[in-house]
């Protein structure tokens, strides 16, 4: 029987490995078909030429707008003749370190914005390990155009670099096409976001477009088109806007092969060694090509649909097998979980003090998330309590905003609750900044400040704030962050073990024997970590580590090592997803990026194995 799953296996991977390298041989990603669809259907560029509308001598009509018109380019990295209809639009916002120059263009048609971008530049560097710090595209994109702070569930923040590598800090992967080539002088870029909502003649869409120039492993210098503070990446506010404009009566749009595109990459992608019955998605899979939609000229938009059916029909069927089912996956956020919920909780804010390093004190400030229908006067419920550290460069605002406001994390806690996702808890967000300033330290400041102030003005399970007390209700309580955020968890763990039952490093490796040992030192991390838990005297189920990052995080290179290492050591670590068998796990997003949008997912994941 395990000789047939393991050729079983092996095949599934060949086959898998076949259809790869097909797909990848297929010039433009399907632009076999697309291209099809330019000559043959008039609708591809307008069915008559329309209206001018005049612009700036930077490409910006008279009310500073970036000009679209109705057309459907193929992505492959050459600039089709559809192109021509659009205005040119240069770059206001050039920093004074920048060598680059570039141009951008916008199309549109029924189903998709389009965004061309020629970038001159004879030093090009894919090097560093942040992608923002490379040579690329960074598109921020507000369809609703409602400009609020926050992103929202319409909102997107991607880039994509000259080798047509894409990360996204916000949005859906799956909306986005890319096709990028490099030429003598620089690079080409085209970028496809299919769109949620009904596009047409007059409609604004809030679009923010940057360059990033890179020397070997920095950026030098950035190029923007409307933004000059640099805050567009959290702020949707400071966007500009596109008007759509151009489509005149009978035009068409290109057939859209883009959503099977992506839907076969990302069906390439799963690893077929984790499913019982494989062979369903291989067979899905196979069908694409077997039916030649990738060169069929003749290929219709009806075929293309069925075969994203039939994908889609098949993944939902897979069963991992037991291996696989010890893993922790990452889940996105539901949309809806990121809008308001008619059960909103809400902020406070506590001020305290807190010992410096100069023998004096410093003035701090923390805020505390309340669950819906959290009542004051009754002292009979209690609460399990989350503390969650923000990343370097934030504040104790930056997770939650403050009192009367709503970020996202906000929402997605209201929602979980409302929903029966997880019982009511309490978050905190405290700083590491002030006091004694320090990630190493701030454990101290928790314990003597924080922890006593906090749970006794609050019903947790703290009947009182002696250390005594805090410890003999540890099992309430939970300590996570993101970054710097994450560093503080791990010196948390170390520390305050009598404290905390539970540890949510987001994005971050221990730095107990130096920056980035997780990756130069794993082996001995590890060890120390599982030092400390043996002579504290805990075993492995009276403590719980929930580790997560993204596989294009800056931090992900430390923290894997440092998981993996964790993970020989059996007697301490018990890997598995399953709560009841162990007390450890990993979530790798393939995605994600040391963004606080992808934190916040990392969170929900979470945090339904908090405090079972």
């Amino acid at each position: 029987m395990k000789k047939r799953t393991k050729l079983f296996m092996k095949t599934t991977v060949t086959m898998l490995a076949v259809v790869s390298m097909v797909f990848a041989s297929v010039p433009g990603s399907m632009a076999g078909v697309s291209a099809a669809a330019a000559k043959d259907k008039p609708g591809v560029k307008p069915s008559s030429e329309p209206a001018k509308v005049s612009v700036d001598k930077n490409g910006l009509d008279s009310k500073g707008r970036m000009v679209a018109y109705f057309g459907s380019p193929v992505l492959d990295g050459n600039i089709d003749k559809v192109w021509s209809n659009a205005p040119a639009v240069s770059p206001k916002n050039v920093s004074s370190k920048a060598e680059a120059s570039a141009t951008f263009k916008a199309l549109w048609d029924d189903h998709a914005l389009y965004i061309l971008a020629v970038v001159k530049d004879k030093n090009l560097s894919v090097k560093a390990t942040a992608p923002y710090m490379q040579d690329s595209m960074e598109l921020f994109f507000d369809e609703n155009h409602d400009k609020t702070q926050d992103y929202g569930t319409d909102d997107m923040h991607i880039r994509v670099n000259y080798e047509n590598a894409l990360s996204v800090d916000n949005g859906n992967a799956e909306r986005i096409n890319t096709s990028a080539k490099k030429v003598q002088d620089g690079y080409v870029l085209e970028t496809r976001i299919a769109l949620k909502t009904k596009p047409e003649n007059g409609k604004m869409l809030g679009i923010e477009l940057q360059i990033n120039d890179a020397k070997e492993t920095e950026r030098v210098g950035t190029l923007n088109v409307f933004d000059s503070t640099g805050g567009a990446w959290n702020d949707t506010g400071k966007f500009g806007e596109v008007v759509l404009t151009g489509k005149t009566k009978g035009a068409e749009s290109g057939l859209n092969p883009y959503d099977l595109m992506n839907l076969v990459k990302s069906t390439l992608k799963l690893d077929p060694t984790m499913y019982k019955n494989a062979s369903v998605v291989t067979d899905a899979v196979m069908n694409v090509f077997n039916e030649n939609l990738l060169n069929d000229k003749k290929a219709t938009q009806a075929q293309m649909d069925a075969q994203y059916a039939a994908i889609k029909e098949a993944v939902s069927k897979l069963e991992l097998t037991e291996e696989a089912a010890n893993e922790k996956y990452f889940k996105a956020v539901p949309d809806q979980y990121r809008t308001e919920s008619t059960k909103p909780g809400t902020i406070e804010s506590l001020t305290y003090k807190a010992p410096n390093l100069k023998n004096g004190t410093d003035d701090k400030k923390l805020n505390v998330y309340l669950p819906y229908g959290y009542d004051p006067s009754d002292a009979n419920k209690k609460y399990n309590i989350l503390y969650l550290m923000h990343g370097g460069g934030e504040n104790e605002n930056l997770i939650f905003g403050g009192p009367g406001q709503s970020k996202e994390l906000k929402k997605i806690l209201d929602n979980m609750i409302a929903n029966g996702d997880i019982e009511p808890l309490i978050v905190v967000t405290p700083t590491v900044y002030g006091g004694k300033n320090d990630a190493a330290l701030f454990h101290e400041e928790l314990i003597n400040n924080v922890l006593p102030l906090v749970e006794t003005k609050y019903h947790t399970y703290a009947k009182s704030a002696s250390l005594d007390d805090l410890k003999a209700s540890r099992a309430h309580r939970a300590f996570g962050g993101f970054s710097m955020g994450s560093v503080t968890t791990w010196y948390t763990f170390i520390h305050c073990l009598d404290y905390f039952k539970y540890y949510m490093p987001l994005s971050g490796d221990s730095w107990v024997l130096g920056q980035g040992a997780g990756s130069t030192k794993a082996k001995e991390t590890a060890k120390y970590l599982s030092d400390v838990v043996k002579k504290s005297g805990y075993k492995p189920q009276d403590f719980y580590l929930f580790c997560a990052t993204g596989r294009l995080d800056i931090a992900y290179p430390n923290l894997k090592p440092q998981v993996d290492a964790m993970k020989q050591l059996t007697d301490t670590f018990i890997y598995s997803s399953d709560t009841k068998k162990g007390n450890f796990y990993f979530i790798v997003s393939d995605g994600g990026t040391h963004a606080w949008n992808w934190v916040n997912q990392y969170i929900y994941d979470i945090l339904p194995d908090l405090f079972k």
